[in-house]
């Protein structure tokens, strides 16, 4: 089987939502508690909708681990809120900023 040259990202993309879709099976969607997050001490900085921030993280769901490419919608000087599609539903979480590395672009992950 060939590659994709028009698109070649595609396979990388299809294969992270067959993930995601297996992972989301397995429990909800994990996020940091509010004594982590302290969110009452820390300055939230809040991405305008007009910006997309990419970035390739680690989720949780349930029990089993996906590293997928989220939205970054918000951030602390230690967590970054985020977001990822699965099925057409939209899923939000708290990670530590350790589990998420920018992208410059979202194919970049792929």
């Amino acid at each position: 089987m060939g590659s994709n040259k028009r698109y070649p990202y595609l396979g990388g993309k299809l294969a992270e939502e067959r993930e995601l879709r297996a992972a989301a099976k397995a429990g909800t969607l994990q996020t940091l508690t509010p004594d982590q997050l302290r969110l009452d001490g820390h300055v939230v900085t809040i991405v305008p909708d007009r910006m997309k921030i990419w970035g390739l993280a680690w989720l949780r769901f349930g029990d089993v681990d996906v590293r997928c490419t989220v939205l970054v919608r918000r951030w602390t000087s230690d967590a970054v809120g985020v977001e990822v599609g699965v099925d057409g539903e939209i899923h939000r979480c708290w990670i530590w900023q350790g589990a998420c590395q920018r992208l410059e672009q979202r194919e970049d992950a792929w």
